[in-house]
């Protein structure tokens, strides 16, 4: 459909107060991709029960909550085609907005507990965050939305709303888990710097060694939840937005033992039991770096570093059309595909306010000052278009 129609839908479901997701996953070839939405027909909360349903799934940080369902039978689904420029984040310009001494000052002291805890041997590695509130200049959702499709076109976009909730927005780089028929693949992220223009660029002992702590616990999480064929790359630097991260891709296949009773639907809930909340959000051992999280950071992170996305949507796989697969009406498959983000590089919106909320990794050789400048980088990254 046009674009105008698109967005002039959404506001219509803004304006009545009905829950809606609009999104784009990333573009990795080409200039062309597609916007997706869900528009529920009724202002009803509903959940997955354990993630054999089929549609649009937002799931908080904390574990012992449940994920929230937009149902693919009972939402309209809409569609427009994007066509993206460059990236035109080469450069960042910085963006400042207020920041209190007195909230730098308890983040740097929150990274000086956990490194005394590390250091102790009682932790290998926690990830500390902390919430900061923007004005707006652009108070409209959906246009700001629209700012993140142009500026992020790497990143998995999104636009979130639901009457009883709130609204979502984010650009984030992370894939959780992508599964097509019966094969999977996720990755590792972490270690964080500006780009200046290239990629090519070195990596220090503190965030190489953040990247293998993460790669190892996921692996060895996949392992024990039954998952063979494991293939692991090497650590290579990848693009978001305006920083670099280090980055491991994993792929594997779902174990046929996993799921006697019925498809791989059921090893798509084992598998996202063992990644989330991932060493990259979270921390080594993941119990012991929770709990910490939940006395020590003294905010609760909702959405923020939950995940989010499709979830066994039906894709139709063309087949090569030899003569046997035509007599047997074979040369059209249907495969169902699971597309999960991580929900990083996010904000909520408050009236006229947007909370961002930013992290990172933290080791026992952290230094707590530089763990604060991280932050700020990572919340320019949202400024960019929150304050421009």
């Amino acid at each position: 459909m046009p674009e105008a129609e698109f967005f002039q839908k959404l506001e219509e479901q803004f304006e009545t107060a009905l829950p809606f997701v609009a999104y784009r996953k990333p573009i990795l070839t080409g200039d062309r991709a597609t916007v997706t939405a869900f528009l529920q027909q009724d202002d009803e909360l509903n959940y997955t029960e354990n993630f054999t349903e089929s549609g649009f799934v937002f799931a908080p940080f904390d574990t012992s909550e449940k994920a929230i369902l937009f149902a693919e039978n009972t939402s309209e689904k809409l569609h427009f085609e994007q066509v993206v420029s460059e990236e035109g984040t080469a450069v960042l310009t910085s963006q400042k907005g207020h920041i209190s001494e007195e909230k730098k000052s308890g983040h740097i002291e929150l990274v000086r507990k956990a490194v005394s805890v590390l250091r102790a041997g009682e932790m290998d590695k926690v990830v500390l965050s902390r919430r900061e509130e923007v004005e707006l200049k652009e108070q409209n959702r959906l246009q700001l939305f629209k700012e993140l499709l142009k500026t992020y076109p790497t990143a998995f976009v999104y636009c979130w709303y639901h009457p009883k909730v709130g609204c979502w927005l984010g650009a984030t780089p992370e894939t959780l888990l992508k599964v097509e028929g019966r094969r999977f693949r996720t990755m590792a992220l972490a270690g964080t710097q500006k780009y200046h223009g290239t990629t090519d660029v070195e990596w220090g002992e503190k965030e190489k060694q953040e990247q293998q702590f993460v790669t190892d616990s996921i692996v060895e999480n996949l392992k024990a939840s039954g998952v063979e064929d494991l293939e692991i790359s090497t650590p290579h630097t990848t693009q978001a937005g305006s920083l670099l991260h280090l980055r491991t891709d994993i792929n594997g296949g779902l174990d046929s033992k996993a799921t006697p009773w019925g498809g791989p639907t059921v090893g798509v809930s084992r598998i996202i039991s063992a990644l989330h909340p991932t060493p990259a959000v979270c921390g080594l051992p993941k119990e012991m770096a929770k709990s910490f999280i939940l006395s020590e950071e003294n905010y609760d992170r909702e959405f923020y570093t939950g995940f989010l996305g499709e979830l066994n949507l039906q894709k139709n796989v063309q087949r090569s059309r030899t003569r046997r697969n035509v007599e047997n009406l074979a040369y059209r498959a249907v495969k169902k595909e699971t597309n999960l983000f991580v929900n990083l590089r996010c904000m909520k919106m408050e009236d006229n306010m947007a909370v961002l909320f930013v992290g990172g990794g933290i080791t026992r050789d952290s230094v707590p000052e530089d763990e604060w400048q991280e932050t700020v980088n990572k919340a320019e990254t949202m400024k960019k278009v929150l304050l421009k």
